[in-house]
């Protein structure tokens, strides 16, 4: 049972994947589409400088440099409450998959073959702000959810790191460096590299628990304490 589950999640991440490469090819075959175009101009019809501002700090904090650091303080806290082999899986998982979704990245890119609504010379397709964030912050959430945190931590750490998810896609519209199908096609690219490291994080936590690397577990024991208080 548990082998067809993993089956039909590779399955699924291998679906949002093509539905992603087929994205792609229609924006090469429409690159000024109706619906981005008429999407793009009602947004920039708002011309509110409070979501302009709001719009460029969302789009520097979901910046590359900003979301290593985090990723590398969440990483290290990890390690630092005792969690070594969630810590070691996660930063495998994070290796293994680096070069491929950055490859399907670019091949989005050339085959969209598509720039910036701003002119600039760039390939806009998908949306890498939004690609990153959702990789990051979606990988997150799943981490917060195994750690097994009392509800009083869990609900606020999940809200608060679905918020960059939510906010990065209309964001990178609303600053005019990607067409809305950009932010679309980041989105499912993000989700199907989510599945993926979740399936590979927990396969390495396997891995190192045959082989007695770590001494915790991924998962948290759910039976009570045998310790009394007193």
């Amino acid at each position: 049972m548990e082998r067809w589950t993993r089956s039909r999640e590779w399955w699924l991440a291998a679906a949002l994947v093509g539905v992603y490469g087929v994205l792609a090819i229609l924006i090469r075959a429409a690159p000024d589409n109706i619906v981005d175009r008429t999407v793009l101009d009602w947004v920039w019809s708002l011309d509110l400088p409070i979501l302009d501002g709001a719009a460029e700090r969302i789009s520097w904090f979901t910046d590359l440099r900003p979301r290593l650091v985090l990723g590398f303080v969440g990483v290290l806290g990890i390690a630092l409450s005792g969690r070594h082999r969630l810590a070691a899986a996660t930063a495998v998982a994070a290796a293994i998959t680096v070069i491929p979704i950055d490859g399907l990245d670019l091949a989005g890119g050339f085959v969209a073959d598509r720039i910036r609504p701003s002119g600039a010379p760039f390939l806009a397709y998908p949306s890498g702000h939004t690609l990153g964030t959702i990789v990051q912050y979606g990988f997150g959430i799943y981490l917060v959810l195994r750690l097994g945190l009392h509800r009083r931590f869990t609900l606020p750490l999940v809200a608060l790191l679905a918020l960059p998810i939510v906010l990065v896609g209309p964001a990178r519209v609303f600053v005019g460096v990607h067409w809305p199908t950009d932010v679309l096609g980041a989105y499912l690219l993000g989700a199907a590299s989510v599945i993926a490291l979740v399936l590979l994080l927990e396969t390495g936590d396997k891995w190192f628990a045959q082989r007695s690397l770590f001494g915790d577990s991924l998962r948290p024991s759910l039976a009570p304490s045998t310790t009394s208080s007193r």
